[in-house]
């Protein structure tokens, strides 16, 4: 969707990854905990020639922090992500609860869960139902719902888990994209209402909703995130709730890149291209709903992909992609 002629190197962990066949050049990648993925990474943006690593993946994110300045000095590759200390403000919930109150921003109440007193006064002060949730991760793996003091004592006692209060409602959950300039200035804002299934987003419904939408500059204002940020916030008591920080390209891009709020372009053209950040456009209007969907792949070129780790043009290989049969349309 880009206006920009790219080309695209792409790289998983396994050859039945699905954008592995949708790209240039396609690459089997280490695991990022694996100790020789610094050396594949730099060695892969050498011989490809790479001009930006982009990556939305979780697991890569907070290495990909540390190696960016190394990437760049090495291989003249940029890294679309933001600093280690930045990115973990996002990455650790906890953290992000603590910037979020340091910073003046309303936010839930929250506890660590192995802080048996402030978890006791939570609940006494906000009752039940509470949420606990993994201090990293995403997707709503982990998270649980604490209806009396039988579940909370399952979190209890565990550092690695968060207790927060639970707040507003399903209907009033938003998720908001944010796109930030070098100089910490927010070029573009987009909302969008959605509904998860199984911590996805499986409905979002574009709109003005200034509520959120001024909570969220606000938010990136202050922190300055390298490009992409996304909010997700909620409506509680006439105000607009941050819970969580995606400092990173969301699941939701290629949604708000379809409804014409393209992000990945405005990061290659200023952070890469050098140019001069531009104002992403204000969008109150669009509805996406989300369905799985099936490709279909030649074998050799998965075989190719286990045997050689790498195959050119993968698109070759790529035999449907299954359209629900309808024909393909252009967003308006």
């Amino acid at each position: 969707m880009s206006r920009l002629r790219c080309r695209v190197i792409g790289a998983d962990v396994g050859p039945h990854k699905l954008g592995l066949y949708t790209v240039d050049r396609a690459h089997i990648a280490p695991y990022a905990r694996d100790p020789h993925f610094a050396d594949w990474l730099l060695d892969l943006c050498r011989k490809e020639r790479v001009d930006a690593v982009l990556t939305g993946a979780e697991a890569i994110l907070p290495v990909l922090a540390e190696l960016a300045p190394r990437i760049q000095a090495e291989t003249g590759a940029v890294c679309i992500v933001s600093d280690p200390d930045t990115y973990r403000v996002g990455d650790d919930k906890l953290l992000t609860c603590q910037w979020l109150a340091a910073h003046g921003f309303p936010c839930a109440a929250f506890a660590k869960s192995d802080d048996a007193a402030a978890v006791r006064a939570l609940a006494e002060r906000h009752g039940y139902p509470l949420l606990a949730k993994p201090r990293g991760g995403g997707g709503c793996r982990g998270l649980l719902r604490i209806e009396n003091e039988a579940g909370l004592a399952l979190v209890a006692g565990n550092p690695d888990y968060l207790v927060q209060q639970y707040i507003g409602n399903d209907a009033e959950e938003y998720t908001a994209g944010c796109f930030c300039d070098r100089d910490g200035g927010v070029r573009g804002c987009i909302v969008m209402r959605r509904e998860l299934h199984e911590g996805t987003t499986a409905f979002a419904e574009a709109g003005l909703y200034p509520e959120v939408r001024n909570a969220a500059i606000r938010i990136t204002e202050q922190l300055r995130p390298m490009g992409p940020c996304n909010i997700q916030m909620r409506m509680h008591e006439g105000r607009a709730v941050c819970f969580e920080l995606n400092i990173r390209f969301s699941g939701t891009t290629p949604v708000r890149a379809r409804m014409g709020f393209n992000e990945v372009e405005a990061a290659l053209r200023h952070y890469v291209l050098g140019e001069p950040a531009q104002e992403l456009p204000v969008v109150t209007r669009g509805v996406m709903i989300r369905y799985w969907n099936e490709m279909y792949v030649d074998p050799d070129g998965c075989e190719q992909l286990r045997q050689t780790g790498a195959i050119d043009t993968p698109g070759r290989f790529l035999r449907e992609v299954e359209n629900y049969g309808m024909r393909p349309c252009e967003f308006s």
